[in-house]
């Protein structure tokens, strides 16, 4: 059985070493495929000695075929199981350091000991220590059992190459037997059946999805926050090289860009480049964050404008650690197809579109946290407000709050007909929140005529609609009292609603 001892001496880089060998090897030989075909032919040679000769080239053919599918085999599986040990050696070194910090000591067999002076909260690190420890054995065990049935396979012979195959091929065949048995995730799966299966794989299966298949993993709902960003930031490496010149390439290089950049560090958790271009991005670790916030963008949003959305994110979350929440994620939630018009923003078809995808999203956030739930606000700005109130009508939010900024309407008559779950239905109205500026083009979207409510629904800031109204500045004035420059500057510094939705996010009241 695995020790804390033997993990924490595990040397990745020699299972490395063991990958290049092997890759070396095979490449020599493969390079020499003419020269061993060559054994089992033999132009203008006939009589006994030619059919013994040629008999016995075609078994070392054989011999070499089996060889290099063997060899390959056990390369690929060299290969997954180094990144593997990689993140649990990782792993090892975060988990010694939380102990050192808090005046503790893991001995070789995982036993968690004082090493100095008592400090504030260590009853509650070690119970986490104490839990790191046994996830890390169980996966460290995983891994192991991983890379000794592979070489077990490949010690008996298991490891099949194709009849009649080119050396390459013969490779190509091995590596597809590395000794991983990967069942694909559920079709149509919900964010708990994703959870379910991707728990259900060991590492090394992971790093091989990962690896081999990012795209399958980056965009499930219910995948952790860690690992749909290093399958999608493996999409995202590939895509800015096959899209040199098309405009979306400004929007990933704005992504490329941010997660280059700490305080907070951001994750990926959706990249599609299909049509105008999807992309998910969190300031902060969803699955660990106090409070954590997804904010859905409105009309004109697409991949290659992504990067003032993602300031914007960037100052909730200011505004919220500011405003005193311990630790939060806010997430740039581009997962659906805006109206590229304003003209187009006038159908709620957009709308409709994009509600299963953003309810299935925050279900995943919920799926993937890790320790007590977290305080989770869905917020939207301008037809992104009609995106959540579809949402939270339709089926309802995973959420604890919504805020709704700049809105032509959320598809309901007042909050009686929106969802939270978990939120009592006589309470909704106190966690409805909704502003609008004074000069804001918008308000010309919210005007009843004749006595019918407004296309998308009434104006959650309205009082009327039953929901907590919280200030923002006038905004630039013009023609006619509008203007519109005011539906942008909800995020301007000196603006009172960016500190309200930072307060809001914090699940603190609002001005």
């Amino acid at each position: 059985m695995l020790t804390w001892g033997d993990v924490r001496r595990w040397d990745p880089a020699a299972i490395g070493r063991v990958a290049d060998a092997l890759n070396d090897g095979c490449t020599r030989i493969i390079a020499a495929n003419d020269d061993v075909e060559a054994m089992a032919r033999f132009t203008g040679w006939t009589g006994d000695a030619a059919t013994a000769a040629s008999t016995r080239g075609k078994s070392l053919t054989s011999t070499l075929e089996r060889l290099v599918a063997e060899a390959s085999a056990v390369r690929r599986g060299a290969q997954e199981v180094q990144i593997a040990l990689d993140r649990i050696v990782a792993f090892v070194r975060e988990t010694d350091e939380l102990a050192s910090r808090h005046g503790l000591l893991i001995d070789a067999g995982g036993e968690i000991r004082p090493s100095g002076p008592a400090l504030p909260g260590r009853p509650r690190v070690t119970a986490e220590l104490a839990d790191r420890i046994e996830q890390l054995l169980r996966r460290a065990t995983d891994v192991d059992a991983d890379f000794a049935d592979i070489m077990r396979r490949a010690v008996r012979g298991e490891i099949t190459e194709q009849g009649g195959s080119t050396l390459a091929q013969a490779a190509d065949a091995g590596a597809a037997q590395s000794g991983l048995s990967i069942i694909g995730p559920p079709e149509n799966g919900s964010p708990g059946d994703n959870k379910a299966w991707w728990a259900s794989l060991s590492d090394t299966a992971k790093v091989a999805l990962l690896q081999g298949s990012p795209g399958l993993v980056g965009n499930l709902d219910g995948i952790p926050a860690t690992d749909r960003d290093a399958a999608n930031r493996a999409v995202l490496a590939r895509e800015i090289t096959r899209l040199q010149g098309d405009p979306k390439l400004k929007g990933l290089e704005a992504i490329r860009q941010r997660l280059d950049r700490s305080d907070p560090q951001a994750f990926l958790l959706g990249l599609d480049t299909g049509g105008d271009g999807k992309a998910i991005v969190s300031a902060g670790n969803p699955d660990t964050a106090v409070n954590v916030a997804t904010y859905v963008p409105g009309t004109g949003s697409e991949l290659s404008k992504i990067g003032g959305d993602l300031g914007r994110s960037d100052k909730m979350w200011a505004a919220a650690t500011a405003s005193g929440s311990p630790s939060t994620a806010v997430i740039t939630w581009l997962g659906y197809d805006a109206p590229n018009e304003i003209t187009d923003a006038a159908s709620d078809k957009y709308a409709d579109g994009g509600k299963a995808a953003l309810a299935g999203f925050q279900d995943g956030l919920r799926e993937t946290h890790q320790g007590p739930p977290s305080h989770n606000t869905v917020m939207g700005h301008s037809y992104g407000t009609t995106v959540v109130g579809h949402a939270a009508r339709d089926g309802g939010l995973a959420a604890d709050e919504l805020a709704f900024v700049a809105s032509p309407g959320v598809g309901a008559h007042d909050v009686s007909q929106l969802h939270l779950d978990g939120v009592d239905p006589g309470e909704t109205g106190k966690h409805v929140h909704a502003t609008v500026a004074e000069h804001d083009m918008i308000n010309l979207a919210n005007v009843e005529i004749a006595g019918y409510d407004p296309i998308l629904g009434q104006d959650p800031a309205d009082a009327d609609f039953g929901g907590q109204v919280f200030t923002s500045a006038p905004g630039t004035d013009g023609w006619g009292g509008y203007s519109t420059e005011a539906h942008s500057e909800y995020w301007e510094d000196n603006n009172p609603s960016l500190n309200n939705l930072g307060q809001i996010i914090a699940g603190k009241p609002t001005t």
